[in-house]
């Protein structure tokens, strides 16, 4: 039976949000992981940095491949991965096998959210595109947002274990859903205008797709220096483990909840200028950072970049639709997602050198520079971007 474009993005946003629950419930456990493997402090790092590597690598190709055979059978075999990918970390016996583990898991979530969002932006009416992008956005900051408290009570009380089963439950779930509820691609025509697909070497080179992939990289790069060191920064200031639960909660949950209304104001205002203005304000609250004194403080400026990047993440994924559409709607999402796992990789790195050169708050001072930095790309890229115009 024929369904709309909007019943099919509730179903999308249920079965996504519900994946990413699985994703999330694993996500702080795996440094805990690796050191009951035996690993050390560099080769923790390496496991953590393993799966965005794989995510960086594969994440073009699978796009590619998705423009041409279609949405739903790929987010079906990297939902079907992560069912197996659970077991695969259970059965993981070493540090090193837990790599190989991480390389497979990055090359299956490739396949899940950078792909529904192409799905997404497939099927948004002309009009209501951030609308769309935004509602598939708040369902994944969700569910990594509600993935970590349960993840931390399933390993209390059952196990390490049980976190990684419970992944694999709600992936298996996740994946009847899709097979179920999600239109065949060709009933959602998901591929129906992308007859021209760019090469990645063509949309590196399209001054505006060159923007916002540089400023996914630079935000990242800088934004994870606060996630990754925030704690040190709160202890240094004596907040308790809760209050900097609270203040990253707040930040994460911020941005969730603001999606739907920033695609809004994407859909009726050239969204640009929601991302230039929402990465120059997180960068300024990066900066204030290791300046203030004290729990509410640090809080205001976690929710004053929870609400910057809330408005910016929209725009960028209307703008990245926009271009998709003569591009290659999963090639371009795929490659920005790249982007951000580059970011990823970098940051902690670089952070870990500056902390040991120069201190705490030079992390947070070079953080706030990488995203004023991408603040300053993405202005200079798309100063003449219309979306009234086909690119």
């Amino acid at each position: 039976m024929a369904r709309s474009s909007s019943g099919i993005l509730v179903l999308l946003s249920v079965s996504v949000g519900v994946s990413m629950i699985g994703l999330g419930i694993i996500w702080p456990l795996i440094p805990v992981y690796a050191v009951e493997l035996g690993a050390g402090g560099f080769m923790v790092g390496l496991i953590i940095a393993s799966f965005n590597l794989s995510k960086a690598a594969f994440g073009p190709f699978m796009g590619r491949f998705s423009d041409t055979l279609g949405r739903k059978k790929f987010i079906t075999a990297g939902l079907i991965a992560y069912t197996c990918m659970s077991v695969m970390y259970v059965l993981a016996g070493s540090a090193e096998v837990l790599i190989a583990v991480r390389v497979f898991h990055g090359m299956a979530s490739v396949m899940v959210v950078p792909i529904a969002m192409a799905l997404a932006a497939d099927i948004a009416p002309k009009h209501e595109l951030g609308l769309y992008m935004g509602t598939l956005n708040m369902a994944v900051m969700l569910g990594l947002g509600a993935g970590p408290v349960l993840g931390g009570a399933l390993r209390d009380h059952f196990g390490m274990n049980s976190a990684f089963y419970a992944m694999g439950l709600l992936a298996l779930v996740t994946c009847i859903l899709v097979i179920i509820v999600i239109p065949s691609d060709a009933e959602t025509r998901s591929f129906k205008e992308n007859h021209t697909r760019s090469s990645v070497g063509q949309i590196i080179r399209h001054r505006i797709a060159l923007g916002i992939i540089f400023m996914r990289f630079l935000a990242a790069s800088g934004q994870g220096a606060v996630y990754t060191f925030l704690p040190l920064l709160g202890l240094k200031m004596d907040m308790s483990s809760s209050q900097v639960g609270i203040v990253l909660s707040t930040n994460v949950f911020l941005i969730a909840f603001l999606q739907r209304f920033s695609g809004r104001l994407s859909d009726r205002f050239n969204p640009k200028y929601l991302v230039i203005y929402g990465t120059f304000l997180a960068g300024f609250a990066v900066l204030g950072m290791p300046m203030v004194k004290g729990f509410w403080l640090v809080l205001a400026l976690n929710i004053v970049m929870g609400a910057a990047n809330g408005l910016a993440l929209p725009g960028g994924l209307v703008i990245t639709a926009q271009l998709g559409r003569t591009m290659g709607m999963a090639s371009l999402m795929s490659i920005t997602d790249a982007a951000w796992s580059l970011g990823m990789i970098v940051s902690p790195i670089l952070s870990g050198i500056i902390l040991d050169v120069y201190g705490l708050p030079y992390v947070f001072l070079m953080g706030s520079a990488l995203i004023l930095t991408g603040g300053a790309a993405v202005s200079l890229f798309l100063r003449t971007y219309d979306p009234a115009m086909e690119y």
